[in-house]
């Protein structure tokens, strides 16, 4: 569910604004379940399905999951997507979910429903440890250094050394953060860090940076702790 300001219909695409920021234009898709969708104000149900090169254009696109009618009198589902990740983050705006800061949860349409039962699977799968090296310099603007989506580095000491986040252990070599206007995080090759991803993320074509040709990665197998008698 997304705030939109539809502006204008054009041949095909409507052209709006979104999350009630004039500024952030978008276009919604003209076909069988947007056709009727009037100028105005609508809070809508949608998918998002950008792709520049499909539809010319650098801006967010999206499609209603339901036509217009409808949109006011379907059933909802919810996500507890767990701790910050930007990839997890991603895929909810795509599924055209709406962070409710009231439940802590995100809230999308039921017609999406599977795939966020989907998303839940992976974003609630067993932990595991694994170890990331970096075979070449990295370098990330601000803190978006990512692995498997999830943020490194959350701040600066007074000696200027970063404050990595819970978790998060680098292992060998070094990763260094630059403040300022042009502030970038950067991991030195040779770089190893340890961290505890759900066992799903690992594996998803989803949670994966575009550098992750850059990146070994393995698991770590650790062995079951015995019970005391």
């Amino acid at each position: 569910m997304r705030d939109f300001n539809v502006l204008e219909r054009q041949e095909h695409y409507f052209r709006c604004s979104v999350d009630n920021i004039a500024s952030r234009y978008c276009r919604i898709v003209i076909d069988e379940n947007s056709r009727d969708l009037p100028l105005g104000k609508s809070t809508l149900h949608v998918e998002e399905v950008t792709d520049r090169y499909e539809h010319r254009g650098k801006d967010c696109v999206f499609r209603l999951t339901l036509p217009v009618a409808e949109q006011h009198s379907i059933e909802i589902c919810t996500l507890n997507a767990g701790p910050k990740n930007r990839f997890t983050y991603k895929e909810c705006l795509r599924l055209g979910g709406k962070w409710e800061p009231v439940i802590n949860e995100w809230v999308f349409s039921g017609s999406v429903k599977d795939q966020v039962s989907h998303l839940e699977t992976i974003v609630h799968s067993k932990p595991v440890t694994v170890e990331v090296l970096f075979k070449e310099t990295i370098t990330a603007p601000q803190k978006e250094l990512t692995l498997f989506g999830v943020e490194l580095v959350k701040g600066l000491n007074i000696n200027f050394t970063p404050i990595m986040h819970k978790g998060i252990t680098v292992k060998k070599g070094d990763i260094s953060y630059v403040a300022g206007p042009n502030a970038k995080t950067i991991a030195r090759a040779g770089t190893l860090v340890r961290l505890s991803v759900p066992q799903q993320m690992v594996e998803s074509t989803l949670y994966r940076e575009e550098y992750f040709a850059a990146l070994d990665y393995r698991v770590i197998k650790t062995r079951a702790k015995r019970s005391s008698k």
